[in-house]
């Protein structure tokens, strides 16, 4: 449901208008009507950039330390920042610095240490050292006599070596002329290891202050963050009588009004409540039993209630639920979810635990879809033997069975089958099939399983053709549900009379499907109430086609009764077929399950580490399936909660989040 809540304005002299903020601030429960856009505010320039400036500080140090708790208080923020930055700045020059030095090592270091002093003596005196480069195999051993030529090194096939020669005749030699470092390899790499001792003294710093530095920065945010609210809020004000008059409009829970009333008691301030415009937009608090509201954060991934409207939260809760059950469809899983919920639960933050819970429940639906369906960690419990023994025979004699249809079972007395199927198969032709149907549930109960516990409770269980059954009464009980919300949804915004269509078509449904499936199932007696029948769908139809829409005349009326038949049954038809996903979805993952099971088994056949092979192969195999289908479990009935059953309930939404100007903590 959503929270009362009413409109407060607040008329105060300008120069009391901060000392009503504060105290306004302080109650935190007024939510302030925005009349121009934060983004739009030149108060707040300069904490906009402080707020980047932090963020970009905290995740640079979230990604060395992503969890810290402080051992002391922490420091001045803003003071932390500096420092912070700086060292980050440091570190990225000397980043850069490295990235020049580490190619230059590599130029110099085929060449040596030398003194660049000689060098410089040498081209005093009119002599010059040129040096080269070129492939090992094209070197000429005349070079060496033609020239005072020095080999220096060689490397990777290539032979580095010095030429000194008059500075006026340049050697005539075939290979590459390389410039002369300008710094020695062992000064480059003397450099290079200063810069990154550097660079770990200011990572040990930064990582042995994080804890209390992100605390800082993390304070500093939050106090940005006032600071913006706080500015963006003070210009939410209309100004009155040159600037003398300030007007605040805000919206307070009705719960909550009690905090204002101490706030005007306070303060030289005058505020009256009004009802809100109709189009105007009103702030929404969702306010729900323990078991909707861990649903809320699902209904929040769409859009939020217009504040006139039904919350539907509560009401796709026990669907979105079940829906989930259906999908995962294994009791085994279920009980993974409500087990591991219990030690997770333990060792998570508070703010995490009603996620933990929801998952808990989730599992609860797929303990009992897995034991409608049969199916636990992939194993079929339907399909767990049938054998007629003589306790068979005793059971069927209580049930009342008669003595020649028992008398033709003991001919498969003791004969064990290993599925329902086969099983029904040699009945069938023992007793053919009128005779079989009639006491089919009996016989299904007696025939004692390969494990033994499932004897009085696997009858009840479905087989695949009544799970699609089942899925598709549970998606046309939720459209009928969605359509009897819509009725009282449009009651709330529009009035009686723009309900009365729904209401037709909503009793159509209720006819068709009492008398048509109580006939079915031999409920009622359909040529005894045929005029009953008759005339309900006579009335439904007149809701339908002349009470569509009071603002038109009657032609128009049964037009639009036309157009909105045809979308409606169209739309209804195709709803139904999306609730098929959920029996799809449960099978599947039952399947993968089985398969699993099928190939680790296997592996028992392999000496000495069968054993662990078949524990591994389990464990893994499971566990991708219970990710896939968790997956699937959760994505398809938030889509058919979103779409078949919304658009059905006649939700509106565009509802804005409660955001109460409060001091941030």
């Amino acid at each position: 449901m959503i929270a009362k809540i009413r409109k407060h304005t607040f008329l105060v002299y300008h120069m009391d208008y901060d000392d009503l903020l504060h105290k306004l601030r302080a109650t935190g429960v007024v939510h302030i009507d925005e009349k121009i856009k934060f983004n739009e505010c030149k108060t707040i320039e300069k904490d906009l950039m402080l707020l980047k400036r932090y963020k970009k500080a905290i995740r640079q140090l979230s990604a060395i330390v992503s969890d810290a708790t402080p051992s002391e208080l922490p420091d001045d923020p803003l003071k932390v920042l500096v420092n912070l930055e700086s060292l980050f700045n440091e570190t990225e020059e000397i980043g850069r610095r490295l990235e020049l030095l580490r190619p230059e090592a590599d130029r110099a270091k085929p060449w040596g240490e030398f003194n660049l002093n000689t060098l410089k003596k040498l081209k005093e005196s009119s002599w010059s050292l040129s040096l080269f480069v070129c492939p090992e195999k094209r070197f000429q051993e005349k070079w060496e006599e033609d020239f005072v030529l020095e080999i220096i090194s060689r490397d990777r096939g290539k032979l580095y070596f010095a030429v000194i020669h008059r500075e006026d005749e340049a050697p005539d030699i075939e290979a590459d002329q390389e410039k002369i470092p300008e710094k020695t390899a062992g000064s480059v790499i003397e450099e290079i290891s200063l810069c990154e001792k550097k660079i770990e003294e200011i990572e040990s710093t930064i990582k042995d202050n994080t804890p209390v530095w992100l605390a800082s920065l993390n304070r500093g945010t939050d106090d940005a963050i006032s600071r913006i609210e706080y500015s963006g809020t003070a210009e939410q004000a209309d100004k009155y009588a040159e600037d003398n008059l300030y007007v605040l409009e805000g919206w307070v829970p009705l719960s909550e009004e009690k905090e204002i009333d101490k706030v005007l008691q306070e303060t030289d301030c005058y505020s009256y409540v009004s009802e809100p415009d109709a189009n105007e937009k009103i702030p929404v608090i969702l306010k729900n039993n323990r078991f909707a509201t861990l649903f809320e954060p699902i209904s929040k991934l769409f859009a939020l209630p217009d504040y006139r409207e039904l919350d539907l939260t509560p009401f796709f809760a026990p669907f979105f639920m079940l829906f989930f059950g259906f999908c995962l469809g294994d009791a085994g899983y279920g009980l993974f979810f409500i087990v591991a919920g219990f030690f997770i639960k333990k060792r998570v933050k508070p703010e995490y635990r009603p996620v933990i819970s929801l998952a808990q429940y989730f599992g609860v639906a797929a303990i009992l879809f897995g034991l409608i369906s049969g199916t636990f960690f992939g194993i079929n419990l339907i399909d767990s033997g049938y054998t007629i023994t003589e306790n068979s025979v005793v059971q069927m004699k209580k049930e009342g069975v008669p003595a020649r249809i028992i008398y033709q079972f003991s001919q498969i007395k003791g004969e064990t089958f290993k599925t329902k199927q086969s099983f029904t198969s040699e009945a069938v032709k023992i007793l053919g099939e009128d005779g079989f149907s009639e006491y089919r549930r009996t016989i299904l109960k007696s025939a004692e399983s390969n494990l033994p516990f499932l004897n009085y409770l696997r009858h009840y269980m479905l087989d695949p053709i009544n799970m699609f059954y089942l899925a598709i009464i549970i998606g046309g009980f939720q459209i009928i549900f969605g359509m009897i919300l819509k009725i009282i949804n449009t009651i709330r915004l529009r009035g009686f009379k723009y309900s009365i269509p729904t209401i037709g078509w909503v009793m159509l449904a209720f006819t068709i499907v009492i008398f048509k499936g109580g006939g079915a199932v031999n409920l009622i007696n359909e040529t005894q109430l045929k005029p009953l029948f008759i005339g309900l769908i006579v009335v439904s139809g007149v809701l339908i086609f002349l009470f569509n829409s009071p603002d038109l005349n009657i032609f128009l009326r049964v037009g639009k009764g036309v157009w909105d038949s045809y979308n409606i049954i169209t739309g209804v038809f195709g709803d139904l077929l999306s609730y098929i996903r959920l029996f799809a979805l449960g099978i599947s993952s039952s399947i993968l399950g089985f398969v699993f099971n099928q190939i680790s088994s296997q592996m028992l056949s392999v000496p000495y580490v069968g054993w662990l092979l078949f524990l591994l192969l389990l464990v893994v195999g499971h566990t991708m399936n219970i990710a896939i289908a968790t997956l699937g479990s959760f994505v398809h009935p938030m889509r058919l909660t979103f779409v078949e059953f919304y658009k059905n309930a006649g939700f509106t939404g565009g509802g804005i989040k409660y955001k109460p100007f409060k001091i941030k903590k």
